[in-house]
């Protein structure tokens, strides 16, 4: 989806585009801010690449992406391309910044507000300093309230780079993405039991143990009042290609990735009822009526250097049209972790229904930091190639080969070395894909492939220890689909089947633990399509059915035994509507409208909790007030549905609400 398409459809933030891809749903999660289910699969299974370059887990680095910043997003599903190595089965996110490019000085600029105290503006530009350097810079920033009481976000993020082109055959990119964010401290809305409800929600969740959720807590924020989650990062690069013969082309990535991550915050949140018995960190009695509350602070101190290059050969092979790309990958990754929590079980207590949310304090027991560096060497090897052998069947084929280090060291928090959980490990990943397009017309073609993939070395390897030396998740998948467009090229459709086979999972389970819990398959069916119902009156429909289920899957951490079972956040089915009609009357006014379908999920991995399935509908308007200035008015969530975005399984107590309706209007520009 290109940078034009978010802002007709009024996304202001990347990861609202990719929910508008066909069988993706993202969730807004404290821990893991920008989180993603795709063909049965969340978390690391997802692989999220900036402007083509693979940053670590998933879970850590996806922050809020301001969309103005954003060129394009492209979302890829299977494992991801050999050349990023990163196998993670789910798929692939790659959100793509602007580019400087020569040609005509450009401006661009917006700015919007609405609902819950919302502020989102940028300003960019780019311009051709000489006839071989061109250079672009863009900042964005948004701010908001949030829905949830005491719960404010905002983000800044700046993005610039310069083109180098001195000859037709070479060019260099280099660039720079500066970001920093501090995120709605809203960990959930809390469960209770269905007794002790003031005014229970419907249709939003169902547990078989009895819980529910109470409309009175849900603009409720039980977190401390000083909480920290912020982020700050940047990544230079520098793109280089080169390109001697018509036939052969270089291009060299390379890269810094600087990450700095705070939380420092009351996460959980427990009901409890009368005569629980229960006392606090200091042993004040827990009263009824009143939710326990914990506190856990973990820092991230993350530096990543990596370069990949590669070489393009086009050129025939035995009389066939040939094209094979050789490359080498090699980065090194540096995390050092630091966290802590009382020794208590419980720290605090608040009122349910009316909380005092308190400070962050200090309380006795565990709060010395545990600190635990992990260093990560990859070196890896690839191949790609694309054979001709009719001018309607191709032969697609690709390997890579990684040695991966791992030294993963703990210390007690008297800082002495703790030999008896730090470790060493090195790992042997070998993936490959084989696959045939066959082009039926000039305007359909057919493909399949057949593909494996490793997990990369994802989040929970940081909260690993000796005693749980575990190997890579392993995956197989099988695909076919086809591909036609139609109307003169302004139409496409895609349609895809697949099954997917994972072993051997790693997953975070706790705050601080992790867990190999076994195995899990998809299959599915995914389609798509964009097309004009009139010049004027345009639409794009996606639909996706996921058959996801867990083989054996045990969590010793939580001793459940979820074999069958459905994995959390994966809906049967989501679909997704957008129609625009512009110039409507003749006048300069364009008018766009949208529903998003999602279906039940699981919220949890022993299935005692589901998510009610949801509809949402969102409106816009742009009236184009000159050339290169419109005004536009969007409202989400048209009919206010309560809905839950997200669960997450280390925090069972409680579930992420969706934001009710908002409206925004803004101005942007062009110049």
């Amino acid at each position: 989806m290109r940078s034009q398409e978010m802002r007709e459809r009024g996304f202001d933030q990347a990861q609202d585009a990719v929910a508008a891809f066909p069988g993706v749903i993202v969730g807004t999660n404290p821990i893991s801010p920008t989180s993603y289910s795709m063909r049965g699969f969340t978390g690391n299974a997802i692989t999220v690449l900036r402007d083509g370059v693979y940053l670590g887990p998933a879970n850590f680095i996806n922050r809020p992406a301001n969309s103005f910043n954003v060129e394009s997003v492209e979302v890829l599903k299977g494992p991801a391309s050999l050349l990023h190595g990163q196998g993670a089965i789910g798929g692939v996110v790659d959100i793509r910044t602007k580019e400087p490019s020569f040609g005509p000085t450009r401006f661009d600029a917006f700015v919007n507000g609405g609902s819950f105290g919302t502020v989102n503006w940028g300003l960019g530009g780019g311009a051709q300093i000489s006839d071989d350097i061109a250079a672009r810079l863009d900042v964005s920033r948004s701010r908001s309230s949030g829905f949830v009481k005491n719960a404010p976000s905002d983000s800044l993020n700046v993005t610039t780079s310069v083109l180098w082109k001195p000859t037709e055959t070479f060019s260099a990119k280099f660039g720079f993405d500066f970001l920093t964010d501090n995120m709605s401290p809203y960990y959930g809305t809390p469960m209770v039991p269905a007794a002790s409800a003031r005014s229970p929600m419907t249709g939003v969740i169902s547990s078989s143990t009895g819980l529910t959720l109470d409309r009175d807590m849900r603009f409720n924020n039980y977190n401390v009042s000083d909480a920290l989650l912020s982020s700050t990062q940047i990544l230079p690069t520098a793109h280089v290609v080169y390109k001697p013969t018509n036939e052969v082309t270089f291009t060299d990535d390379a890269y810094y990735f600087h990450a700095d991550r705070k939380w420092q915050n009351a996460e959980t949140y427990t009901f409890q009822g009368a005569g629980n018995g229960k006392v606090d960190a200091y042993g004040n009695a827990i009263p009824a009526g009143s939710f326990s509350r914990d506190r856990f602070y973990v820092y991230h101190d993350q530096h990543k250097i990596g370069n990949t290059l590669t070489m393009t050969v086009d050129r025939p092979i035995l009389g066939f049209d040939n094209k094979f790309l050789l490359g080498s990958d090699v980065n090194s990754t540096h995390f050092v972790r630091d966290r802590g929590f009382p020794s208590a079980a419980i720290a605090d207590f608040v009122d349910a229904w009316n909380p005092s949310q308190g400070a962050w304090g200090v309380y006795p027991g565990e709060w010395p930091i545990r600190r635990s560096p992990t260093r990560i060497d990859d070196y890896a090897g690839l191949f790609e190639d694309v054979l001709t052998l009719r001018p309607d069947l191709k032969l697609v084929t690709g390997a890579r080969y990684e040695f991966q280090r791992l030294d993963r060291v703990n210390y007690n928090q008297n800082g002495t070395f703790a030999a008896s959980s730090s470790f060493r490990r090195n790992y042997h990943p070998f993936n490959f894909r084989v696959g045939a397009i066959y082009d039926v017309t000039n305007d359909l073609s057919l493909y399949g492939q057949y593909s494996t993939a490793k997990d990369p070395i994802g989040s929970a390897i940081y909260v690993v220890n000796a005693a749980q030396n575990f190997d890579l998740s392993s995956s197989r998948q099988y695909e076919v689909g086809a591909k036609a467009s139609f109307q003169d090229g302004k139409g496409e459709a895609t349609l895809a089947l697949y099954e997917i086979h994972r072993s051997n999972i790693l997953s975070q389970m706790t705050q601080n633990t992790a867990s190999n819990v076994g195995s899990q398959m998809s299959r599915g069916v995914e389609f798509a399509a964009s097309f004009l119902i009139t010049p004027q009156w345009k639409a794009s429909i996606n639909a996706a059915y996921t058959y996801a289920r867990y083989g054996f899957f045990y969590d010793p951490s939580t001793l459940v035994l979820a074999s069958g079972n459905r994995p959390p956040n994966v809906p049967a089915w989501t679909a997704n509507l957008w129609t625009s009609y512009s110039n409507i009357a003749d006048l300069p006014l364009d008018a766009g409208f949208g529903l998003r379908f999602v279906d039940s999920r699981a919220g949890n991995n022993a299935n005692t909790l589901f998510l009610e399935s949801y509809l949402l509908a969102d409106i816009g308007l742009t009236y184009h007030l000159t050339e290169g200035v419109d005004a536009m008015f969007r409202v989400n969530n048209l009919f206010d549905r309560t809905y839950v975005n997200w669960a997450e399984i280390s925090y069972p107590t409680e579930v992420i609400l969706g934001a009710p309706r908002s409206a925004t209007f803004g101005v942007a520009m062009k110049f």
